[in-house]
């Protein structure tokens, strides 16, 4: 099995895009088992991969962002934020978290929550005299957050990945978490805008503030109807996808009047590529997973955790570094999809939670992709923010540091992250 996971970093090295890669590299793992008669099982893989109902309602949440982003939403969210967030020191940086918070999820990845808020606020921050380092770093790591506060395509990834969790717990297990994150970086912003002297906006007059809530109320409703309708039964997550997508439309078209045939047009599209990759990405990891199952390597890395130490503790400390090394280099789906059928079987075979280690995995990864050297995020803020890589980095350490903080919290003390579905009487399976 070495052998089979060094021919996948010699096929990334050379280029190779990621799901080819880890179809390839599947691939080589059955003609090791079992020669050319083992390929059968690759279309029996594929099929199974992408079988479950649940995965309908991926392309339905991506057009939803789709419909939403060609609205005029984030601009609308970013002026709430402000006229309740911007009179304090540093203001704008705070307004930046908060966008993400309110943000979340709903442009699907945390690298187009960047491109979303980053194109609105680094060059605002830039010009009230923020350092382009720093605008590009806090639009980095508190991007991150929107793939753990619902909704998440990661999360229905992962869900129908194992039994063990369902989409809907799993929803519910990522407010607190997304919270604390959003928390721990206004903690920094707060700082080092006092320290740094950032400025601070202008006061909004509640009348200000009444009519900024009344234009943002169509966007800010969106994770409401969609958490609404999904926690208490009214709709399932297939059923809640195809609702936001087209409440999301009627909003476009008839509230903020920005889609027109060719919004909706492009919308379609980006989600039927979208969709594409993430299936097929499914679907090369389904078949990587069988081979891991078939060598016996969660068996092997368990009985080898357990060797190394009985405690729960270090058991922990050790896949969450090798989550941040992962996500440092890889995407978030990608890192999933290729980490999780081997570390989750062994981690609820150790006894753990499986829905508390679902939601240490989605946070590790998240963070990962804003960590140098190659966090995605970050790149992308510093290339809006026009700042080297470098300056970004030295920027971002505060901010990883505290995210890093938050996540220990949400490692070892589980309540954290299972509290409202348990109040919720929401099954794990």
């Amino acid at each position: 099995m070495l052998f089979v996971f060094i021919v996948f970093f010699i096929i990334i090295a050379i280029g190779v895009p990621i799901a080819y890669a880890i179809g390839l590299t599947g691939m080589f793992g059955l003609f090791m088992a079992g020669g050319t008669s083992f390929f059968t099982i690759i279309s029996t893989r594929l099929l199974a991969a992408v079988s479950d109902f649940i995965l309908i309602s991926i392309p339905l949440f991506i057009l939803t962002s789709e419909f939403l982003n060609r609205s005029g939403m984030t601009e609308k969210i970013i002026t709430f934020a402000l006229s309740f967030m911007g009179r304090f020191r540093g203001g704008l940086s705070h307004v930046n978290i908060g966008a993400s918070i309110l943000f979340a999820g709903l442009t699907g990845t945390a690298v187009t929550d960047t491109a979303a808020i980053g194109n609105i606020l680094i060059p605002a921050m830039k010009k009230r005299g923020y350092g382009a380092g720093y605008s590009a770093a806090v639009t980095a790591s508190s991007s991150v957050i929107g793939p753990i506060i619902p909704p998440s395509l990661i999360m229905i990834v992962y869900a129908s990945m194992f039994e063990e969790v369902s989409v809907i717990s799993m929803f519910a297990a990522g407010i607190i978490p997304g919270l604390i994150i959003g928390l721990a970086l206004l903690t920094i912003s707060t700082v080092t805008s006092m320290r740094r002297k950032y400025p601070k906006e202008k006061h909004y007059s509640w009348k200000e503030k009444w009519k900024a809530t009344k234009e943002a109320i169509w966007a800010l409703l969106t994770p409401v109807i969609i958490l609404g309708a999904i926690l208490t039964g009214v709709t399932t997550i297939t059923e809640a996808g195809a609702l936001a997508a087209l409440y999301a439309f009627l909003v476009g078209v008839f509230v903020y009047k920005n889609l027109g045939w060719k919004e909706i047009y492009d919308s379609l599209k980006n989600s039927v590529v979208l969709s594409g990759v993430v299936f097929f990405l499914i679907g090369s990891a389904n078949i990587l997973g069988w081979v891991v199952t078939y060598s016996g390597l969660t068996q092997t890395l368990g009985s080898a955790m357990i060797g190394f130490s009985e405690s729960h503790i270090i058991q922990l400390l050790m896949v969450n570094v090798l989550f941040l090394i992962v996500g440092m280099f890889l995407d978030i789906g990608p890192a999933v999809v290729l980490l999780a059928p081997i570390v989750t079987p062994v981690m609820v075979q150790l006894g753990f939670d499986p829905l508390h280690f679902a939601m240490i995995m989605m946070v590790n990864v998240n963070i990962g992709n804003a960590t140098p050297p190659m966090g995605m995020t970050l790149m992308v803020g510093s290339q809006i923010a026009k700042v080297p890589y470098e300056k970004a980095i030295k920027e971002v350490a505060p901010f990883i540091l505290a995210e890093i903080g938050a996540l220990l919290l949400i490692s070892y003390i589980p309540e954290l992250t299972l509290w409202i579905p348990r109040i919720l009487g929401l099954s794990w399976g």
